[in-house]
């Protein structure tokens, strides 16, 4: 076979070019971007997840081909190894399948990516210098086969090393992003629902006060207790500011200046002040059906169970409101005794709002 000593000089310049340890430490460096740029083409549109499997192909070929310079079918398969490598990731971070689409297809896709990996690594052979690789590749070792720059056995352990470094330094920044931004969004959102609260909120100035209803006033003032807003119909709508201070600011001003004996109940309930008691007291005086039902409750647990029955059967039987006589039928239910650990923890209950129709001003 006659060679013309020109085209077996330059193709063996060629293999003598060859840098399989370059390409696989550059495949496994461009793990790192095309995983970031498949993560945010993924938050972009879920259908390029997909589209990527073609893309990150090409990537990974065209890397291996202008960092490798091979001509042999070993950077081919490198060049795929690490097209595996990165899709198994990709599927890992869950940026490949953003919505319905076949099996076969994304077989297919995979496929072809895989393909276009292995294309593009090689660089080829023009047709007038098949004869002089042919001569120089496979009739003997190359000389460039041999260098350790070009041995699989150490480029290998570089190739999976490399990728595994990449592919741990790609997920600990998206880890990072995400973080970030679930963060900011937890930010803005309280933030939104801070501005929405505060333009809920009430002016707690007595001169404010005297232009609203007692029970208007009795919800906002489970709503500071609560930090939920309680609307017209008494049903817990958004979040509101916390305010334990505007909370007994409203009450107090209902019990001092309006006289009202619920708003006397849950002071004397929820107070450790000295004048709980008599608050409490006052608010049983003047009818409050709540406090005769604790007042029954706290003489049942404290002094005489009978007796404390009694009073609740008593009350029951006079009273005309279905939510006493409800209340006062589960007390029952359940026995005085296991609602006496309540008395040590009192809470203001939204039935105290919802039930509130005998007090109209």
């Amino acid at each position: 076979m006659e060679i013309e000593q020109r085209l077996l000089d330059k193709v063996d310049s060629k293999l003598n070019k060859q840098n399989l340890i370059y390409a696989s430490l550059a495949a496994a460096f461009w793990i790192f971007p095309t995983l970031i740029i498949w993560r945010f083409a993924y938050s972009y549109n879920p259908n390029f997840g997909p589209v990527m499997l073609l893309a990150s192909g090409c990537i990974i070929g065209l890397v291996v081909r202008f960092s490798g310079k091979g001509l042999t079918r070993l950077f081919s398969a490198f060049s795929v190894f690490a097209y595996i490598w990165l899709v198994f990731i990709a599927l890992g971070l869950n940026i490949v399948v953003g919505s319905i689409i076949s099996g076969a297809i994304l077989f297919g896709l995979f496929a072809v990516g895989a393909w276009l990996a292995i294309y593009l690594a090689r660089i080829d052979v023009p047709f007038i210098e098949h004869k002089a690789y042919t001569f120089l590749t496979s009739i003997n070792i190359h000389s460039s086969d041999k260098k350790l720059k070009n041995r699989w056995i150490i480029s290998l352990p570089i190739l999976i090393v490399a990728s595994a470094v990449s592919s741990a330094i790609a997920i600990f920044v998206l880890t990072l992003f995400d973080d970030y931004h679930y963060q900011e969004k937890q930010y803005l959102a309280q933030e939104q629902q801070r501005v929405v609260s505060q333009n809920k909120e009430i002016d707690v100035t007595p001169s404010s006060l005297d232009q609203r209803k007692s029970n208007e006033i009795l919800r906002y003032a489970y709503s500071y207790h609560h930090g939920r807003l309680l609307d017209k119909n008494n049903s817990i709508t958004d979040a509101f500011p916390h305010s334990e201070y505007k909370a007994k600011t409203l009450l107090k001003y209902l019990a001092n200046e309006r006289d009202n004996a619920r708003a006397k109940f849950i002071l004397g309930i929820l107070n450790d002040e000295k004048n709980a008691r008599l608050l409490f007291q006052q608010a049983l005086e003047q009818g409050d059906k709540y406090a005769q039902i604790v007042a029954a409750v706290e003489y049942g647990c404290y002094s005489d169970l009978d007796r404390g029955k009694e009073m609740l059967t008593r009350l029951k039987q006079i009273t005309t409101e279905k939510y006493v006589q409800s209340e006062i039928e589960s007390i029952l239910y359940v026995g005085i005794k296991e609602v006496c650990s309540e008395l040590d923890k009192p809470k203001f209950l939204l039935e105290y709002v919802r039930n509130y129709a005998d007090y109209s001003n």
